[in-house]
């Protein structure tokens, strides 16, 4: 990947981080009320997604070994900058994919509690609806 390619991508998953933050705060100041069926269908996808992820992390603990490039100066720099892109610190590639993953856990997460605060919302609403028929029925008009 360039350098364009790579910061286009971090600035993606910044702003992907953001955005979940946004949802996050929607959620605990109750902005946000999900339907139960429709954020299980979100909560699925993101789980899929989180399963690719944790997929696609296994199989690039190949990738953090040294390539075998010679046993000379420049091979074993390339070697080198090859696995320090996989496994290393900052940009490396793992580090894109475990970020990318805690992106997803935190959207599931603020979907879920979306949900239960529409579940409650709905709760109190039957509650007081079931208030004012009893009230109704104690005192006809």
């Amino acid at each position: 990947m360039s350098e364009p390619e790579e910061f286009q991508a971090a600035r993606n998953l910044e702003r992907s981080v953001v955005g979940v933050k946004r949802l996050r705060q929607a959620v605990e100041s109750q902005q946000l009320r999900l339907d139960p069926e429709a954020g299980e269908q979100i909560r699925t996808a993101l789980e899929d997604q989180m399963s690719k992820v944790d997929s696609w992390v296994s199989r690039a603990g190949g990738l953090t070994g040294k390539a075998p490039l010679g046993e000379n100066p420049v091979g074993e720099a390339m070697a080198a900058k090859f696995a320090n892109r996989a496994e290393g610190t900052g940009r490396s590639f793992n580090d894109a994919l475990r970020t990318y993953r805690e992106v997803l856990e935190e959207a599931r997460d603020a979907i879920k509690a979306a949900m239960r605060t529409y579940e409650r919302a709905d709760e109190e609403a039957a509650e007081s609806f079931r208030k004012i028929a009893n009230d109704a029925i104690r005192n006809p008009m």
